[in-house]
């Protein structure tokens, strides 16, 4: 598995190489209502844009997934407590 995911590591960086290389040409980035503009290649707007959107997919499916980490820490814990539950009683039944 470790091999496959160099491969595909390998060729994603490729394309991103070639596409920074295809795409030089400067462009004047405005963000409405600032009053800045940013004069950039189009292969750092477009990288940036979609850097900008992962991070944001990233903190939203980390956001939703909030109910599910404490359904799963609350079942560990009961599972735990089954756990030591059963421990004691195996304890009790071999010393009587």
């Amino acid at each position: 598995m470790r091999v496959i995911n160099s491969i595909v590591a390998g060729i994603v960086a490729v394309l991103v190489v070639l596409f920074a290389v295809s795409n030089r040409a400067g462009v004047v980035v405005e963000v409405w209502p600032f009053p800045y503009q940013l004069a950039l290649p189009l292969y750092a707007v477009i990288l940036l844009a979609a850097l900008l959107g992962f991070i944001a997919g990233v903190i939203g499916a980390w956001m939703m997934g909030g109910e599910k980490r404490k359904e799963h820490r609350r079942l560990k814990k009961q599972v735990r407590a089954m756990e030591q539950s059963l421990a004691e009683r195996r304890d009790v039944r071999e010393f009587s």
